[in-house]
């Protein structure tokens, strides 16, 4: 009878543990606030020529993962076919991916600085699980993409963000910077 109470009890226990896992909330008006932290960080980067935001920024929670923002960018608009620039020449090539590749240490270091500050913002994250920016870049069909990725992520554990922020070596060594 004993064994029957205590399995009984083990079952219960951890029943209600997954249950309290699968319940648990995260505030979405964090992870809204996060969102547009890095769309305002991203705009203000290159205030006389400004970037341009493909959409906005999505933030979205993975359990055991951690959080995940998302979005897009064009390092250098402006210029496309138009009927009043009906052709995009070679100077014109030159120059966009002469920015775009000016722009990407600014982009990068703005990223891991963004990290920081999402980890701080993004209260429900637990410290040992990711928080990651995956920024997707734009060009048009047209551009010259040598030398410039696709797609660039960075992540670090929320503690290691955490503990980054006050000790900038120590986030060099924990921020894992992966280029598509």
């Amino acid at each position: 009878m004993r064994l029957a109470f205590m399995i009984a009890l083990v079952a219960l226990t951890v029943q209600a543990a997954s249950k309290a896992d699968t319940d648990a909330k995260i505030d979405r008006a964090a992870f809204s606030k996060a969102s547009e932290g890095v769309d305002n960080a991203f705009r203000s980067l290159w205030p006389d020529y400004p970037l341009e935001l493909v959409g906005v920024t999505h933030a979205v929670y993975i359990r055991g993962y951690g959080a995940v923002l998302s979005g897009e960018v064009n390092l250098a608009p402006g210029l496309n076919v138009t009927p009043f620039h009906p052709k995009i020449t070679k100077e014109d090539l030159t120059r966009t991916h002469q920015k775009k590749v000016e722009r990407m240490p600014g982009l990068r270091a703005a990223i891991q600085d963004l990290l920081v500050k999402s980890a701080a913002d993004l209260r429900d994250v637990p410290d040992n699980e990711e928080v990651a920016i995956a920024v997707s870049l734009f060009y048009w069909n047209w551009e010259d993409k040598s030398g410039l990725p696709e797609q660039i992520v960075m992540h670090a554990s929320k503690k290691a963000l955490l503990l980054g922020g006050k000790d900038k070596s120590q986030l060099v060594s924990s921020v894992r910077i992966e280029q598509y």
